[in-house]
């Protein structure tokens, strides 16, 4: 499965360089040039695996949008030209896993990137009961390797095939 990143940058030519270079890495991409625009399509995009954040956005600045993003529980990387110490600690004290200024090195950018995804790896949940494996989060049900389907005449409610 491809990991989904959200790219929030004003600059059009900057937006299209990241979210090309992430689609040639393998990623899916989406994005906005709007704090705003971002603000009211975010429930949209709730299966996020990372988002990348300008700080300076007209409308709401990134620093407003990473409460939204926390509460979706959606890791963010401020990417942004506000180096100055006081912007990189209030990024990170607030809760962004990583902060890199303008300019950057894209393949810096990957790296971190890859860093981020693998310390918040949405891991499937799995219950094991004997041989029965129960995943919540995709609604199955297997017993022995085999996927049950539900059948309300099979004994138990369900088949396994």
């Amino acid at each position: 499965m491809r990991e989904k990143i959200l790219v929030i940058e004003d600059e059009q030519s900057i937006n299209d360089l990241i979210c090309m270079n992430l689609e040639a890495a393998g990623y899916q991409t989406f994005s906005f040039f709007d704090g705003n625009q971002a603000h009211l399509h975010l429930e949209e995009y709730r299966e996020l695996d990372l988002a990348l954040l300008d700080v300076m956005l007209p409308g709401r600045n990134g620093f407003e949008l990473l409460e939204n993003f926390q509460r979706l529980k959606i890791p963010v990387i401020f990417l942004t030209a506000r180096g100055d110490l006081s912007s990189k600690v209030r990024g990170l004290k607030e809760g962004a896993e990583d902060y890199l200024v303008k300019p950057f090195e894209m393949l810096e950018l990957l790296v971190r990137i890859e860093k981020v995804l693998a310390r918040n790896r949405k891991e499937e949940e799995c219950i094991r009961i004997r041989d029965v494996e129960i995943f919540p989060l995709e609604r199955v049900v297997k017993k022995n390797g085999r996927k049950a389907a539900a059948d309300p005449a099979a004994e138990g409610g369900a088949v396994f095939h």
